[in-house]
């Protein structure tokens, strides 16, 4: 078999790394520092979620630039108690933002959850 067909994109060559591989690269060793917090993250119901623990959380992630793991963070745990009202709440700033011609930047929108986990 042709040796350039077998081999797998990306394999072996770090200089052929794009901005989101290292972006993953970054997040799985994260990952792999923070398995604990990863497990939280994944896991609905987890007795160790709190308002406390999702607002660190939410914290740490947006330090990181992991804009997309807060999403799965949030809809993880939409079901739990505390989440409700952070939902109303921000749909509710959502709206009025909107209706005067605001538009909030993602880290201010992070910054009015976390806020609201307080």
């Amino acid at each position: 078999m042709n040796d350039k067909k077998s081999r797998v994109a990306g394999s072996g060559n770090k200089k052929g790394l794009t901005k989101r591989d290292k972006h993953t690269i970054r997040f799985l060793k994260w990952i792999r520092r923070y398995s604990g917090w990863w497990y939280l993250i994944c896991t609905p119901g987890d007795e160790h979620m709190n308002m406390g623990m999702m607002k660190m959380l939410t914290q740490r992630l947006a330090k990181e630039q992991f804009y997309e793991i807060i999403f799965v963070l949030l809809m993880v745990h939409r079901d739990t108690d505390f989440m409700d009202s952070v939902f109303k709440y921000s749909l509710l700033e959502m709206i009025i933002a909107g209706w005067q011609g605001e538009v909030k930047g993602k880290d201010q929108f992070i910054q009015d959850i976390t806020d609201l986990l307080t």
